[in-house]
């Protein structure tokens, strides 16, 4: 069994979570935020995209992954987003010869606030086809559990594991730590770092 969402495989926990284009929004916000003296509109669209390698030469290896998840996005499809909070006043721009752009005070407010951020933009999004989980109360445990970890670590939830990995672990059953490197979009990592977590919800049921 399956629902159609609209969105792209990598961006199908922000499509779950929330409205595509909100979420999208906030986390442009998030990433602009980081920039007390602003950022040029190229360079934020290669950090949004994952493809800056001045962040990637400094370390600055966080960033890249928080905020490198827009990657499927091409470079014009980024700017619109930018663009589009331009015009709704969440990003303010200054410098005439070399523009940067920084988050505003409504932006600020957005984020605190959590209010929704209508950024339309002018292109559709591709449907795709995705699982639902066979277990919908143990994934909502799983979800509830995956929450609380990301809560701890102050992280997004999406950096802890997407929804589209949990319903692979539901759906697989998974209670083995060594088959959770497999589950998409977890490996290494993020396994060793917070399967045992996840996988006592589900060794508790049995």
């Amino acid at each position: 069994m399956s629902v159609q969402v609209i969105g792209d495989d990598e961006l199908l926990d922000y499509v779950l979570e929330k409205d595509f284009e909100d979420t999208t929004s906030r986390v442009i916000l998030s990433a602009v935020s980081h920039f007390d003296d602003g950022i040029g509109k190229g360079k934020l669209t290669k950090l949004l995209r994952g493809k800056d390698p001045g962040f990637i030469l400094s370390g600055n290896f966080e960033l890249t992954e928080h905020f490198g998840r827009l990657s499927l996005l091409d470079r014009d499809q980024v700017l619109d987003f930018i663009e589009a909070l331009i015009r709704l006043g969440q990003i303010e721009v200054s410098g005439a010869e070399f523009p940067r752009v920084s988050i505003s005070r409504n932006g600020k407010r957005s984020l605190k606030k959590g209010t929704f951020i209508p950024a339309l933009i002018p292109w559709p999004l591709p449907v795709k086809h995705i699982p639902l989980p066979n277990d919908i109360e143990l994934y909502e445990d799983l979800k509830a559990e995956r929450n609380k970890i990301a809560r701890d670590e102050r992280l997004p939830p999406y950096c802890i594991a997407s929804n589209l990995s949990l319903v692979e672990i539901v759906n697989r059953r998974i209670t083995d730590p060594l088959d959770l490197p497999s589950v998409p979009g977890l490996g290494e990592a993020r396994s060793e770092r917070y399967g045992e977590r996840l996988l006592s919800i589900i060794q508790k049921i049995g």
